[in-house]
């Protein structure tokens, strides 16, 4: 006979039926199948809408992060670094249907310490300033009409070619299961496999490498996109004129609906050195591209690269005049929070409807859970 508990077991993917085999780790597999359960049943009995309702949420701001929008296969390449449009206007509705408060960043913070939030606060950013947020962000929030903060990495913005980094994994995850020539692309020339994310990895870094021991620019970096493209089978001229792995230009980031959208400071080489004359310079590097592009904006907040935060960088950035500054931590932030270590919850293809609608109530973060992953690095 089959039981109730055989009927509503949860998927790894959040919904609810028959649950299906995951392509996961068998200890990460049962985790979160047992933390969908749990929150399965909080909002069966009602305690995802108590706690939403609660005093205690409504001390509290949920920030939440995004990084690419996929246009295309980015999702199925890295679920952890992009989210479809189609979910992500799905996030959104949840949101209004709910009565959440979107905030601007900054007036969430300054009521946050204030005590003033409005019921359910909530505060959206996204990280990088990648293309995609303007074909497929922008025109969300203004439907939605949520502001948003756009943490923006200036270097590639204004060198407007694909992200070496992101670029190169692309095209070697799409070469996947075939076996290409390392010649002028690695140090030893050796054949490239690329079945395995690890296998990817190392073939990634050893081409960076290669390309490291020259003294080499975006033209040689163009150069070894081109040939791994070819390679793979990929059409360059094709990938160049979709803008894929590319960041906003700076007449498209002057675009960009100022009563909606903040742009704030992200580094101008997305890192984050430990040494403070190279930390400043990153800062003041990237200051000038963005005040360059919006003169009148006020650049004083700032998103830690990789999700790098180091208790150092705090009086770096208090010199600086950067009043708040967001992590990649997930969590919710109260008044006694210091605003240059603000916790954020990374939203992405891997987070199901569950878990990000009890993200939303707050009853998230008080379950058990990793921190959130860090998304692969655009460092130049």
């Amino acid at each position: 006979m089959t039981s109730r508990f055989d009927v509503e077991t949860p998927n790894v993917n959040g919904s609810f039926g028959a649950a299906r085999p995951a392509q996961v780790p068998v200890s990460r597999s049962r985790l979160k199948l047992a933390k969908l359960w749990v929150l399965h049943s909080a909002e069966r009995a009602g305690l995802t809408g108590t706690v939403r309702e609660s005093t205690w949420r409504n001390k509290r701001l949920l920030i939440l992060a995004y990084h690419g929008i996929s246009l295309a296969d980015d999702h199925e390449w890295s679920p952890a670094l992009y989210i479809r449009p189609e979910t992500l206007r799905a996030r959104f509705q949840l949101i209004r249907e709910n009565g959440y408060n979107v905030l601007p960043l900054r007036e969430a913070v300054e009521r946050l310490q204030a005590g003033t939030l409005p019921p359910r606060s909530i505060a959206i950013t996204f990280d990088d300033g990648t293309s995609d947020f303007l074909v497929a962000g922008v025109p969300l929030l203004q439907e939605f009409g949520f502001p948003a903060t756009v943490y923006v990495t200036t270097y590639y913005a204004v060198k407007q070619v694909p992200v070496f980094r992101l670029a190169c994994r692309y095209l070697l995850w799409v070469g996947r299961g075939t076996e290409i020539s390392g010649e002028c692309l690695t140090a030893d020339g050796h054949p490239i496999h690329s079945d395995t994310l690890e296998q990817q990895e190392a073939a990634a870094d050893a081409i960076e490498a290669h390309l490291r021991r020259v003294q080499h620019g975006v033209n040689d970096e163009l150069a070894v996109l081109r040939l791994l493209a070819g390679r793979v089978g990929v059409d360059f001229d094709r990938f160049l004129a979709e803008r894929r792995q590319q960041l906003m230009s700076p007449a498209e980031l002057c675009s960009l609906p100022r009563e909606l959208v903040d742009i704030q400071l992200h580094t101008h080489r997305h890192k984050v050195p430990l040494q403070k004359s190279s930390f400043d310079r990153e800062i003041e590097d990237n200051r000038q591209v963005l005040a360059s592009i919006r003169p009148e904006g006020q650049l004083d907040a700032f998103c830690y690269p990789n999700g790098l935060i180091d208790d150092r960088f705090l009086p770096w950035l208090a010199q600086q005049s950067v009043h708040s500054g967001v992590t990649c931590e997930a969590g919710l932030a109260t008044a006694t929070t210091h605003p240059l270590r603000l916790p954020r919850l990374v939203d992405s293809s891997m987070l199901s409807p569950l878990e990000f609608g009890a993200w939303l109530s707050g009853l998230g973060s008080l379950l058990p859970g990793r921190r959130t992953g860090r998304p692969p690095s655009i460092n130049v």
